[in-house]
């Protein structure tokens, strides 16, 4: 499984909060107020963002079940959260490591209520997802996942050569990342068709990332990573690369430069609960 550092995780997770769709978050807490005591399993959890953001809106009593496969992203988010979660006193959270390619079994969940994941559907394959989706189904259990990437990243400046960067950053996402041929861009609107073949209502809405000028760390961060994959996928054009970056970092440094990065939020629900 692919794994992403903490520093990137911490470093995000402004953006992440700020993108979520305020439509589904509200028909997500509105589904809340009609249960009591709620157990939630949080896949991929990484430093327990998606945690951080939704138990204090999530209110009353509950259980999270923090899955991840990095001992040390586990590490850092027992000691980060248990403080807060002792304080808290509503909100009990229980880590599991746990490899979410080879360790399905494990997850013979009873009396969860909510499925929830951030920025990890993108890399997951079909077979995985249609475990995720069967497994849903036989626990009956609601589905929030968020910040799925959809393939669409506008610069501005808009500079020739960002659509060729986007295509090769999109032909990688549709690497295997751990868990077989990933999806991509694709995989929110699969995971959708999925639930509802099980029976679930299903909404699906945008959650963009809007980077500004200040936000440089963040882009130069995504610049990287996506100079990375481009040249994994077209080695060729190392020339074309080069001057394509050059001219993007100079536009970074200087406060010039705007990035919108597409996302899709998933919420499904049983529609016997409706």
């Amino acid at each position: 499984m692919s794994g992403f550092s903490a520093e990137w995780l911490s470093l995000r997770e402004p953006a992440d909060s700020a993108a979520r769709n305020l439509e589904l978050t509200a028909r997500l807490l509105e589904w809340r107020q009609r249960r009591g005591a709620l157990t939630v399993l949080d896949l991929a959890s990484g430093t327990g963002a998606n945690c951080r953001f939704l138990a204090p809106l999530l209110g009353g009593e509950q259980h999270w079940r923090l899955v991840d496969h990095d001992l040390d992203l586990l590490a850092r988010s027992k000691a980060e959260m248990q403080p807060w979660a002792n304080a808290a006193g509503h909100c009990s959270l229980e880590w599991l490591h746990l490899d979410l390619v080879r360790d399905w079994e494990r997850l013979k969940l009873r009396g969860v209520q909510l499925v929830t994941a951030s920025a990890l559907l993108d890399l997951v394959s079909a077979d995985w997802l249609e475990s995720l989706a069967r497994r849903c189904g036989q626990w009956r259990a609601a589905v929030y996942i968020v910040l799925s990437y959809d393939g669409d990243m506008v610069w501005q400046p808009a500079l020739a050569g960002d659509e060729r960067l986007r295509e090769w950053v999109n032909q990688h996402q549709r690497g295997n990342k751990g868990f077989g041929p990933a999806l991509g861009p694709d995989a929110a609107a699969a995971l959708a068709t999925l639930l509802q073949q099980q029976g679930y209502a299903v909404r699906v809405q945008p959650s963009p990332w809007r980077l500004e000028p200040e936000q440089a760390a963040m882009q130069t961060a995504l610049l990287d990573g996506w100079i990375e994959a481009a040249r994994e996928i077209a080695p060729e054009a190392a020339g074309e690369l080069a001057n394509w970056l050059m001219q993007r970092r100079r536009w970074i440094e200087c406060g010039q430069s705007r990035l919108q990065v597409g996302h899709w939020d998933l919420w499904a629900w049983p529609d016997y609960c409706e």
